[in-house]
């Protein structure tokens, strides 16, 4: 039986604070015993799930494996923001009791970590649920099969991967971040022009389908432009020369990248070739450099894909599944992407830095 009534709809009900009915169903102080009776009694008669938060109340924690990239100077751009958005999430979340257990893995190193995690669920270690970048390769997704499959929940973050049982997924709308990037382009050039794309790695989802969005729109609506694919993640080095070579010898009329790595080493390669301001931009992510590089001139737009967001909202999907028995209202959810301009990049730099907006 789902829930009739949510925690917001008893406030309202009482005309008190969503804190007062936490507290008074989770058993937390701060509430009078005939006030707490009040709000329990009312939430069983309508159907309140109360059973998966008795059985939590009964426990001393609640134990979270959270797997996600090591930072270093390729990972930081996007999935620093990954950390700190779940992060956010959790510390909202102090008054219960939550052990989380952060898996922080090296490049390449994703299966064996999901492998080593397995293990000591296997060796009786207690895990309550998972929260992870979703596995490329048949080790690691057996791995989280194990756990799908001994019924823990599993959230993915960033990409999706249908192969695994998973309770969800957070992801950008990656595919309308390649037609916002590619409607932009239009506005910016006459017709005829050439156009690079740098299209990252072609077998990562949120590279794939930022590209794919953009070659559909050319079709779609007919734009006459020349797009030119330019391939390149895991070798920066490689990247870095290729750009500079392009800017040197044969520079495109416009420049998108669909990857925040990709970006910064765009920014970079136009800077040290002298063509920074001199051909229209459109990179992705904001991060210091694609910020400075809007503010400056150097880039025209960037395409927001809000990682922040979307690990706040995966963590509060497996966070909200384990303590309040909610299924997600969507196997997968896209967050919303965003076209940035010099005139409001300060708006969401800002934002980022305090994640008020991710509340609402």
């Amino acid at each position: 039986m789902k829930s009739q009534i949510t925690m917001k709809d008893m406030a309202q009900h009482f005309n008190v604070s969503l804190n007062t009915i936490h507290k008074a169903i989770y058993g937390k102080p701060g509430v009078s015993e005939a006030t707490r009776k009040k709000i329990v009694s009312y939430a069983e008669k309508n159907g309140y799930r109360l059973n998966a938060m008795a059985s939590m109340l009964k426990r001393k924690n609640m134990k979270i494996a959270v797997c996600l990239p090591k930072l270093d100077q390729d990972s930081k751009y996007f999935y620093s923001y990954i950390w700190q958005g779940y992060r956010m999430y959790l510390a909202e979340q102090s008054e219960f009791n939550l052990e989380i257990q952060e898996l922080a893995y090296e490049k390449g190193e994703l299966s064996r970590t999901l492998e080593a995690l397995c293990e000591k669920v296997k060796a009786g270690e207690e895990l309550d649920g998972l929260l992870t970048v979703p596995p490329g390769d048949e080790k690691g997704i057996c791995a989280v099969r194990y756990l799908t499959d001994k019924g823990l929940p599993v959230v993915f973050v960033t990409e999706d991967q249908d192969r695994c049982g998973h309770l969800g997924t957070v992801v950008g709308d990656y595919y309308a971040a390649g037609q916002l990037m590619a409607e932009q382009a239009c506005n910016i050039l006459a017709r005829g022009r050439r156009i690079l794309l740098m299209t990252g790695d072609p077998y990562k989802d949120s590279h794939y389908l930022v590209a794919k969005g953009f070659h559909e729109y050319m079709r779609q609506e007919k734009k006459e432009y020349v797009v030119e694919d330019l391939y390149g993640y895991y070798e920066l080095d490689h990247l870095d020369k290729n750009v500079l070579d392009i800017l040197k010898e044969n520079p495109p009329d416009l420049i998108c990248c669909v990857f925040s790595r990709g970006s910064a080493v765009l920014y970079r390669a136009l800077k040290k070739s002298g063509m920074a301001g001199r051909i229209p931009v459109i990179a992705s992510d904001v991060f210091d450099e694609t910020v400075r590089a809007l503010k400056e001139g150097t880039f025209t737009n960037l395409v927001f894909k809000d990682p922040c967001k979307q690990a706040y909202l995966a963590i509060k999907m497996l966070y909200e599944y384990l303590l309040m028995d909610k299924e997600p209202a969507e196997k997968v959810r896209r967050v919303e992407i965003v076209l940035i301009f010099k005139s409001n990049v300060n708006y969401f730099w800002e934002n980022i830095k305090d994640m008020q907006y991710m509340r609402t």
